[in-house]
């Protein structure tokens, strides 16, 4: 007897055998596209998945591929380093070439767009046509863009969270998607991870048993820092009124002001610097609480499955940088030249930030201090 089997050959033909991620930016960028590279992993489970990113020369910036192939998150990575200043423009147009021949000798099928973009920017058209020339043939994620939000003024519109933008143009290329605000940011740290944080935490001075909380004081750019006099008074309040034990998280760049924080607090760590980016994630889910500024810090705590409360300036549009899930405080103010996309704020003094008080910030933390638990953290 002869048993006929019907075979799918359309699906056979959109399963890619080879899908190239296209993502570029630090860390919070890297973090907010995991959602997006895990259901990709899901959809196309036989695929090989391969993130092409970018490597800023002269730049101390987390790779994003020390964030998504270690924990096997994409099977292998593929960079390319882009110079800025005299003579950049010929390095670039050669490296440009050189990544054109790699990408061909790969064999890729399949591209996942998963850098910023809005509708009507014309880098989206040529990077399609960059990837043509690679021999890509099918593209996902450069459909459903949204429009660009207004610039500037009072009550700018709030945006979609960047997360949930990548996954609605990966439903828009016909991928299933979570709900909004519940895609999956678990980073898969490993074992040997958590045990590289563990090791560390054993060689400091003991806690006492007191929960962690992570602060976040530093930015790469000056017009997101909250001063760290505030950090100081508020930290010091926690301190007095629920005994935590605060941990300074952030990169080498905040270990010295971690430095000064935790000897004026009497107690705490510095992790700043001391533990990779993987390691510090592991050290953030030891956290009842993340406080600090928009950072990578911050999205990495949100990935860790802590509620983070979030100061925040108002140089961009609410919502597209928020902490992703649903337990978190973000703060920050209205103010007439909210969106100005400054890097540093110098005619205003960082108005809308100085508009955030140490009692606004000590408020969103007892609340999580004083409710956190099982409940909350599922919520994250």
């Amino acid at each position: 007897m002869t048993t006929t089997v019907a075979v799918d050959h359309e699906a056979d033909r959109r399963m890619p055998r080879r899908l190239l991620i296209f993502s570029t930016g630090s860390l919070g960028d890297t973090l907010l596209v995991v959602p997006a590279v895990r259901v990709l992993r899901e959809h196309f489970p036989t695929a090989e998945l391969v993130l092409l990113c970018d490597v800023q020369a002269g730049s101390n910036y987390v790779l994003a591929k020390d964030i998504l192939a270690s924990g096997g998150l994409v099977n292998r990575s593929i960079t390319y380093v882009i110079r800025s200043g005299r003579g950049g423009w010929i390095f670039n147009l050669i490296r440009k070439l050189s990544l054109l021949a790699t990408l061909r000798r790969g064999g890729f099928d399949t591209l996942a767009y998963c850098v910023e973009a809005y509708q009507g920017d014309r880098r989206v058209e040529r990077d399609r046509r960059f990837f043509r020339l690679a021999g890509i043939r099918r593209f996902i994620g450069m459909d459903g863009l949204e429009r660009r939000p207004l610039s500037q003024g009072l009550r700018i519109e709030r945006v979609t969270n960047r997360a949930d933008e990548l996954l609605n143009r990966l439903a828009a290329s016909g991928i299933p998607i979570p709900s909004t605000g519940h895609g999956v940011l678990d980073l898969n740290l490993q074992p040997e991870e958590l045990a590289i944080f563990e090791e560390w935490r054993s060689a400091l001075p003991p806690d006492g048993g007191r929960p962690w909380v992570g602060i976040g004081p530093g930015s790469k750019m000056p017009a997101k820092v909250w001063p760290s006099e505030r950090f100081q008074v508020l930290v010091q309040r926690l301190i007095d009124e629920f005994d935590i034990w605060p941990v300074v998280f952030g990169g080498p760049e905040d270990a010295a002001l971690g430095e000064r924080l935790v000897r004026s607090w009497g107690r705490g760590h510095v992790a700043a610097g001391a533990l990779g980016v993987r390691v510090s994630a592991g050290g953030l889910g030891h956290c009842r609480l993340y406080v600090g500024n928009d950072t990578g810090t911050m999205h990495l705590a949100a990935a860790a499955a802590i509620p983070c409360v979030a100061i925040f300036s108002s140089r961009a549009p609410p919502g597209r940088w928020d902490p992703y899930g649903g337990c978190h405080h973000v703060l920050r103010t209205e103010i007439d030249c909210a969106g100005c996309r400054l890097i540093a704020c110098i005619e205003r003094d960082m108005a809308c930030l100085m508009r955030i008080s140490v009692d606004h910030v000590h408020q969103a933390c007892s609340d999580v201090l004083s409710s956190a638990g099982p409940a909350m953290q599922e919520d994250c």
